[in-house]
């Protein structure tokens, strides 16, 4: 008996002499032993259940690299013995390779199963070394992807903010960078493409730095496009101060006081607000919009922005004196597309992320699907990468692994230079008497839908809506095809 199964799990992996256990849960006792000798004369050491029940109280009490069960048993069936592994049952580790033995005819049931995240399926016909040699491929693939992971705990940062992977020589150089820059508590800026994570790299700052224990508050420029939006949400204001200032309101910079503000898409901030900013800046003081009374604050600043800050002052929307003010130390996040080493750990991050958060299977990625990654140029950089792998744990994939077909399905194609780029929808031509807005909309939803070979959701994805927004046009417009296939 096995006092840590997962202790204990970790020791025999990293042991190449132990024998791998394999738990068989099978109610014929004639076949369970006749497969018990088969394994055993392979090297395997193989413990009999059988049944459900009485297997999930071996795989408490001790730790397996591998099941092998049959999907029809008396009581709980094979099907409901893989989710309650997969998804419910507490003591017992989910990741631990599950293997289904089937006849001929329930390899339909097999199927679902797969999808619940079996590893692989079996015949009971099977011949003894077609058993063994698909019982090999699954543990060698649980192998990989532990091996994987360990990689992956080692190659992203050990700070909580884990997203920050530092793979690539460019990203390793940048952690190593900031890392200085939290214990120097001087003003930083922030530059890079939209998506590549710049949110990300102020937190890490902040949490590396010696005011770590003291609030991290945001300010998004771009979502207070006007001078009065700006300064009541940032300096706060006083009862009355203007039309619907029905009490006193803190703000950001006050919320701030002894941490960091954060001026996420600093080069959207309001020109009059600048100089209102910089003054405050300056003085580490300022007033509520309406008030009189001078409110003391101890500040570091982090600016980000995705535009060329230096541009904007030439033309006249960024005040030089600011810009300068901001850009004490400098941080340049380059775009995913210029660091690829970093494409595949950061899948398989966010692949674990979700999964975990919606209790899904988690899906693996083939070579094919990584080398289809590599070649995208993702405009939307790790923000879109994130998004993707989050709708394929969501959706599901067949047998469990990504295949450059599901990323496809999600708007990823080749182009005949043999890159990646996002498919996208024809533009749809407005006569020059004019149309409405319906019409407009009804033509671009057919158009979707008969690019996608009328899928529903992959049109839905194509147009950036949801599938039940879709299916919503679909009726309202009356679309349909004779040969409809429903979502997949």
């Amino acid at each position: 008996m096995c006092l840590n199964p997962f202790v204990d799990r970790q020791k025999n992996r990293m042991n190449p002499t132990t024998r791998l256990k394999i738990l068989v849960v099978e109610d014929d006792r004639r076949y369970a032993e006749r497969l018990r000798k088969n394994l055993e004369l392979e090297g395997f050491a193989v413990h009999l259940a059988p049944g459900a029940e009485e297997a999930l109280g071996c795989l408490r009490r001790e730790s397996f690299d591998l099941i092998l069960s049959d999907v029809r048993m008396p009581g709980i069936s094979g099907l409901e013995f893989l989710k309650t592994v997969k998804h419910v049952s507490e003591g017992i580790d989910p990741d631990t390779p599950f293997v289904l033995l089937t006849s001929v005819d329930s390899v339909q049931v097999a199927v679902e199963c797969l999808k619940e995240g079996a590893a692989d399926y079996i015949t009971k016909d099977a011949e003894r070394d077609e058993i063994v040699l698909r019982i090999r491929k699954v543990l060698d693939g649980a192998r990989l992807r532990r091996e994987n992971v360990h990689l992956r705990q080692e190659l992203v940062s050990r700070s909580e903010f884990g997203e920050i992977v530092a793979v690539s020589p460019q990203m390793s150089a940048i952690l190593k960078e900031l890392r200085e820059l939290a214990a120097a508590e001087a003003n930083a800026l922030i530059t890079g493409e939209t998506g590549v994570g710049k949110e990300l790299v102020a937190r890490f700052l902040h949490q590396q730095s010696p005011r770590s224990d003291k609030p991290f508050v945001d300010v998004n420029c771009a979502a207070l496009p006007s001078d009065n939006m700006f300064q009541s949400e940032v300096f706060g204001h006083e009862r009355g101060a203007f039309t619907g200032a029905t009490s006193r309101k803190q703000g950001r910079l006050e919320l701030a006081n002894g941490g960091v503000l954060f001026l996420d898409e600093v080069g959207d901030m309001p020109l009059d607000s600048q100089g209102k900013i910089l003054r405050a800046l300056d003085t580490q003081s300022f007033e509520h919009l309406g008030g009189e009374k001078k409110i003391s604050v101890d500040l570091l600043v982090i600016a980000a922005t995705n535009k060329e800050l230096q541009t904007e002052v030439k033309e006249g929307r960024f005040r030089k004196d600011l810009f300068y003010r901001l850009d004490v130390m400098h941080v340049h996040i380059p775009p995913l597309r210029e660091r690829p080493m970093d494409i595949a750990p950061l899948a398989e991050y966010y692949l674990d992320q979700y999964a975990e958060r919606y209790r899904r299977p988690k899906p693996a990625l083939s070579e094919e699907a990584v080398d289809v990654l590599l070649h995208y140029e993702w405009a939307g950089n790790v923000r879109e990468l994130k998004n993707l792998m989050e709708r394929l744990v969501i959706r599901g994939v067949p047998d469990g692994e990504i295949k450059p077909g599901d990323l496809r399905r999600e708007g990823l194609i080749l182009s005949k230079s043999g890159n990646v780029s996002q498919e996208t929808v024809p533009p749809v031509r407005i006569p020059s008497e004019g149309i409405s807005l319906d019409e407009l909309e009804r033509m671009a939803i057919l158009q979707a839908l008969e690019q996608c070979d009328w899928v529903q959701r992959d049109a839905a994805n194509l147009l950036g809506i949801s599938a039940d927004r879709m299916n919503a046009r679909v009726k309202k417009y009356g679309l349909s095809h004779p040969s409809w296939r429903t979502n997949r």
